[in-house]
């Protein structure tokens, strides 16, 4: 991660504090304040919202640490059964539309848990990316560096999932994502400089994961998504702190399937191996792993009031975020993890409505101490 201090010049800094002082402050004010033109307080304005010290229009000034997440956001359309799937027939269940995907997932849970983040995204000039426009701006969601494009549909995921909550089979349609390239994220480096930590999900194309790990020196965290894109880590394994990654994807990247304790902890063992710092192993009907090469913690699966598997792992990873902006141990982050991953399985959504902070604390102190 490099210094702020390399990243903003005196002038700069001496704009930005006089906007702190008076947000209401105007360029013609700023202008006879530095003693320069006004087009030149402008062209300083553009610099320090490229670099993430102001958000968007307006003069906000952005907290002085920001997380960046750099993923997918979809229209989901998924349902339910009431029972066991039976095969070439209808099924009785509930159908929800929802705006999704990944990293919005994720960008959205480290709002509720009190995290300031840019969310970089591209979109498109449907209806689902004005739907996701009103929804980012409702959620207090950033998403001053994320992009619409024109003529382009916004990514869409259709699934369908068992009573019991765990997915039955999914189907996507995620081509909008090839346009978030390194050439499209060059101007945003900035941003993505001045992080505290990166969030990536593996929505992203492999040169651009591979990209970000060359051009960020902080901690990256990363969420697996699908056994194709999953294979897009491989590359890059070795420069992840952690990595989130749950049973069906974990054997692309190690060879393993896990199937209980002693085969979960083998198969992160062989990720702490390839370099990942550190794993979030979780595994239907098993339970929740996380390791590095000199710690671990499991905790056994808790089915307790479960409804909805989609979303856990986007609230793991928020809450590993959450827990190391905190300086939390290492069991501590675990139990943050796990807190956040339980609290989205409560609820049919996504991303549970309820979560915030103080709910995340007293879920750990129920069911994770």
């Amino acid at each position: 991660m490099m210094d702020k201090n390399n990243q903003i010049t005196e002038r700069e800094q001496q704009i930005l504090e006089w906007i702190r002082q008076n947000p209401m402050i105007s360029q013609n004010d700023l202008a006879k304040l530095a003693g320069i033109s006004r087009s030149g307080i402008a062209a300083h304005i553009s610099n320090l919202t490229k670099k993430g010290y102001l958000r968007g229009k307006g003069y906000i000034v952005a907290p002085e640490k920001h997380v960046t997440v750099i993923g997918g956001v979809n229209m989901d359309i998924y349902g339910i059964a009431e029972a066991t799937f039976t095969t070439k027939t209808s099924n009785p269940g509930h159908v929800y539309h929802a705006i999704g995907g990944l990293g919005r997932n994720i960008s959205l849970n480290l709002r509720k848990l009190g995290v300031f983040n840019y969310f970089i995204s591209v979109y498109g000039d449907d209806l689902g990316g004005e739907q996701f426009k009103v929804d980012a701006n409702n959620n207090d969601m950033d998403i001053t560096y994320s992009k619409q494009l024109i003529n382009q549909k916004t990514s869409s995921y259709i699934y369908l999932n068992q009573a019991t909550g765990e997915r039955f089979v999914g189907l996507d349609d995620m081509g909008i994502n090839d346009y978030l390239t390194p050439e499209f994220l060059q101007p945003r480096l900035d941003v993505i400089h001045n992080s505290t930590c990166v969030v990536i999900d593996s929505n992203l194309p492999e040169e651009t994961i591979q990209w970000i790990c060359n051009n960020f020196n902080g901690p990256i965290f990363a969420k697996a998504v699908s056994l194709v894109k999953t294979k897009r880590l491989i590359s890059s394994l070795s420069k992840l702190n952690t990595l989130v990654i749950n049973g069906v994807e974990a054997p692309v990247l190690t060879g393993i399937t896990p199937n209980d304790k002693e085969t979960s902890i083998s198969c992160a063992m062989t990720l702490n191996n390839l370099g990942v710092e550190n794993v979030f192993l979780y595994v239907d009907e098993v339970g929740m792993l996380y390791q590095s090469k000199s710690e671990r913690v499991f905790y056994p699966v808790n089915s307790v009031g479960v409804k909805n598997t989609n979303g856990d792992g986007a609230a793991a990873t928020s809450g590993l975020v959450r827990a190391f902006l905190n300086n939390a141990s290492f069991k501590d982050s675990a139990r943050f993890a796990n807190a956040a991953a339980h609290i989205t399985s409560e609820t049919v959504q996504a991303v549970n409505d309820d979560m915030n902070y103080l709910l995340l604390k007293r879920v750990v102190k129920k069911y994770f101490n």
